[in-house]
């Protein structure tokens, strides 16, 4: 008797499951562009795919250094978006010595708050 009343209490609670989808967090990954060395002067290409399935909030993509002229921010929107791949380019200016450590880093957030990042690791030559 016992075991016919948990097997029509689970029927019961599977008739009353959620039919929406499962929230996901975001996901973020910087590709950096093929054989790329950071020189002085010179360029840092990357590029930056997120996906977030209840749609974006942001994007936002910072440069650190630590060496005037060489970092910075941006911020891209993409309404009604739930993938995208956004190119970012830096100018590296003259003037940074070798063995600058460079910091890229990527963060997205989805509609409904949550966050992932990712980051790349680069060192002057």
């Amino acid at each position: 008797m016992r075991a016919l009343a948990a097997l029509g209490a689970l029927v019961a609670c599977l008739g009353c499951t959620d039919p929406r989808s499962r929230v996901e967090p975001p996901t973020v990954q910087i590709v950096l562009a093929p054989g790329l060395h950071v020189r002085s002067p010179g360029q840092i290409a990357a590029s930056v795919y997120a996906y977030a399935f209840q749609g974006f909030d942001s994007i936002r993509v910072s440069l650190a250094s630590g060496v005037p002229g060489l970092g910075g921010d941006s911020l891209y929107l993409y309404p009604d978006t739930t993938e995208a791949t956004t190119p970012v380019v830096w100018d590296v200016p003259t003037g940074v010595p070798p063995g600058t450590r460079i910091t890229l880093v990527a963060k997205v957030w989805n509609l409904i708050g949550f966050a992932a990042t990712d980051s790349a690791f680069l060192t002057s030559e």
